[in-house]
């Protein structure tokens, strides 16, 4: 067993749901709170969340340009609006989209 380093308090293992049936194996203070995930745990994670929010969607056209239909639960996860702003961000591997 680990000590917590800030309230040296034995840590529990615990693991983490981060959504879409994504767990996260960590060690867990429940005196303090502090948390400890191991990098390579985190970053597996954080793979797979990101390969499960993936989502395949259609170009459509709109007006004489184009555009793109986002699914409710992305617009959701991550609070867009109509009416917000976007930047195409070239990217080696393809377009990013960040929200301004």
């Amino acid at each position: 067993m680990k000590t917590c380093p800030q309230c040296k308090t034995e840590m529990e293992k615990v693991v983490f749901d981060v959504g879409y049936g994504v767990n996260v194996e960590s060690m867990h203070c429940k005196k303090c709170g502090f948390n400890i995930t191991e990098k390579d745990t985190l970053k597996t994670a954080l793979d797979g969340l990101r390969q499960q929010m993936r989502k395949e969607v259609k170009i459509v056209q709109i007006g004489t340009g184009l555009g793109v239909r986002f699914p409710n639960e992305v617009v959701k996860s991550y609070h867009l609006k109509k009416g917000e702003e976007m930047f195409l961000k070239p990217e080696s591997d393809g377009i990013k989209l960040v929200v301004s």
